[in-house]
Formats: structure tokens, sequence, C-alpha cells
């Protein structure tokens, strides 16, 4: 996976990917701390600059299109992005073994 801040561009398995000005300053956040678990209470205030509303879903949503688009044409499971109960979100870290 490799983001490009000045190009804003995304590429995920030998492909580029479109994303929403929302869905790459999300993923930019998860990427800047690789393994590190966000709420979405974090995530919502680093990209939508909002305080935590625990009726919204809009976190949950924002990073389901990300993974779709993701792992369009690929493999369901391959996206970089895992859900940790009751957390949040993070970036896998790839196992060098």
């Amino acid at each position: 996976l490799t983001l490009d801040r000045f190009k804003r561009l995304v590429q995920w398995e030998q492909r580029f990917v479109a994303l929403t000005q929302r869905e790459f300053v999300l993923l930019e956040c998860l990427m800047l701390s690789p393994g590190q678990s966000f709420s979405r209470q974090q995530i919502l205030k680093h990209v939508w600059e909002i305080n935590f509303d625990p009726e919204t879903n809009v976190v949950d949503v924002c990073v389901r299109r990300i993974k779709r688009k993701l792992s369009r044409n690929s493999n369901e499971h391959s996206s970089p992005i895992e859900s940790v109960r009751g957390v949040g979100y993070r970036l896998k870290v790839e196992d060098p073994a």
C-alpha cells in the first residue's frame, strides 16, 4: 500500500485506487501509525474534526467504502485495514516471516 500525499494517489496491489477527500484523510491517518488501533472517536476528531457522536456510523461507512475500493478486483480479505473489536480500526502490519 502506498499513499502519495502530494499527488493524492493511493496504490494497492499494483493498481491505483480513487478515494474521496475524507477517505484519503482517514487512510492517511491509519498509515501514519501502522498497527496502532484508532477509536471511532479519534477518527471522527481527526478526519471530520468533530467530537464523538455515539449515534453516528459515518466512520464505519467510510472504512467500509475504502475496504471495498481497495479489494475491488482482488481478494475480498486483502484489505490492509482491519477492525479491532470493541476499539475501532487499524492498518495491518505485515509479519516479516
